[in-house]
């Protein structure tokens, strides 16, 4: 029995091909749909289907009474892998700043010590932090470090040093393993507020334990990610 592909993935397939083989760059207009239909002889209803496909993955864009744009690629979040975050943002080519919203030191609660295997109420450090990609704001970070592993860990940290560097530098920690758990969640007012965004919004949040050789943890984290900047992939590499 032969194979043949639905009218609507294949449209989807056409669209994206078209993007790739034109070198449609972001913010690029589309032919319009009555064009598609003619080049490609298929009904306006199954183009539309794609069309709305490809705006809800984030490869399109509408804009009312103009039409229809090539969105700005989403980041790619990797979800396997010790590398850090920011040093894939930097490979795939993003310019990345970071903003101290709020830096203290606050007794352990119970999933802290839990996350960091310290006894409950013991002194850790906790650093709030909105990352800008490409000016863009879209990551909130919250992470809690033990005051009793890394001492004076707040002399070295500040919006211009790296907590990789320190940890690998000044306290000689590798973070070589880690879990990580994701879901979604959706924006509160200081959220948006943070985010430029409209409240509600639906973000990505991540929460994980990252640790060192002997799998003790150094860092618990927890992340929340604008869902129209990031799309968050699982590379697998077969041997």
């Amino acid at each position: 029995m032969d194979y043949h592909i639905p009218p609507g993935t294949e449209a989807i397939e056409r669209l994206e091909d078209f993007i790739v083989v034109n070198r449609l760059t972001a913010n690029t207009r589309i032919p319009s749909e009555r064009d598609l239909c003619e080049m490609w002889g298929v009904s306006r209803s199954t183009l539309r289907q794609a069309v709305d496909t490809l705006v809800s993955w984030g490869v399109l864009y509408r804009v009312r009474g103009s039409g229809v744009y090539v969105a700005v690629p989403k980041k790619n979040r990797n979800m396997v892998g010790v590398d850090s975050m920011i040093g894939e943002l930097r490979q795939q080519g993003s310019f990345l700043t970071k903003k101290i919203i709020s830096a203290r030191v606050i007794e352990a609660t119970k999933q802290i010590s839990r996350k960091l295997k310290i006894p409950l109420g013991r002194k850790v450090h906790e650093y709030i932090r909105l990352r800008k990609v490409d000016y863009v704001p879209c990551i909130l970070e919250t992470t809690y470090i033990d005051c009793q592993q890394y001492p004076g860990f707040d002399e070295y940290y500040n919006e211009k040093t790296s907590m990789d560097y320190i940890l690998k530098n000044i306290y000689h920690k590798k973070q070589e393993s880690g879990e990580e758990n994701i879901s979604v969640t959706y924006a509160s007012e200081h959220e948006a507020e943070l985010f430029e965004i409209e409240p509600d919004v639906p973000l990505f949040f991540t929460s994980g334990v990252v640790k060192d050789e002997k799998g003790v943890p150094v860092t618990y984290y927890k992340q929340l990610f604008r869902s129209d900047q990031f799309k968050f992939v699982s590379v697998i590499n077969k041997e």
